[in-house]
């Protein structure tokens, strides 16, 4: 789990990648629950790729068994990933977020009132290989206190800088799946299998002097059903 430093006491955990298949079927969320609800979340943002490839597999009731079962003070956002429209997975992903109580948005906003008073906002970008990303309109920032976006492909973030937002989250990367030391050359490869995402791979960047970019590095695999030297992340950022 990664952190980011705390000012506020409110509390995210982002999910990413999850990329479920025969030899990462929903059983195996389990622990991913189990570690995620005993963070007490705020907020669950997933950024997308639910399945890996929706026509070779699927189990959609148990999926939205387990993904119900994580629980947030605030809400559960949702946001589209490439093989959310790949596969045939785009005529069932809202359905399946729908049912496990997920804001799926796409190229919207949503305002949440906290505790003390004060609003945050989270912008959901449709993702950018086979979507539409297009920044709704009005963008609500005068009335929020701290503003998120959420986008799939963490490369895109070349077009959303300077706009205001102070942290960006995106998944997509996998951080390549495989990074063995003293070796780059192998994890540049595989990253580069993940178109998008060549320039920012995984972790915490300073974008600028009060914008910061957050990249999760997931949970699944695809291409190759193997991590090495990448583990699986759920990412824990309180600010």
């Amino acid at each position: 789990m990664n952190n980011t430093n705390s000012k506020e006491n409110l509390k995210i955990v982002q999910l990413s990648d999850l990329h479920i298949k025969k030899d990462f079927n929903a059983d195996r969320l389990d622990k991913v629950i189990q570690k995620t609800n005993e963070q007490n979340p705020d907020f669950i943002i997933f950024s997308g790729d639910l399945y890996d490839n929706y026509s070779q597999y699927n189990e959609n009731e148990a999926v939205i068994s387990k993904l119900k079962s994580l629980k947030a003070k605030y809400g559960k956002i949702a946001i589209w990933g490439n093989r959310d429209y790949g596969g045939g997975s785009v005529r069932e992903y809202a359905n399946i977020m729908a049912e496990s109580d997920f804001s799926l948005l796409r190229n919207e906003n949503q305002v949440f009132t906290l505790d003390n008073g004060k609003k945050i906002l989270f912008t959901c970008l449709d993702e950018a290989l086979l979507g539409n990303p297009q920044f709704p309109s009005p963008n609500q920032m005068a009335e929020t206190s701290y503003d998120i976006l959420l986008t799939h492909e963490p490369d895109e973030v070349s077009q959303y800088q300077n706009k205001g937002y102070e942290l960006i989250l995106s998944g997509h990367s996998h951080g390549g799946q495989i990074n063995i030391p003293l070796i780059p050359q192998i994890q540049k490869k595989a990253t580069a299998l993940m178109s998008h995402a060549n320039n920012y791979t995984g972790g915490l960047y300073q974008l600028g002097a009060n914008e910061k970019l957050y990249v999760n590095t997931g949970i699944g695999t695809t291409h190759l059903s193997a991590r090495f030297g990448v583990a699986p992340e759920i990412a824990v950022l309180t600010f």
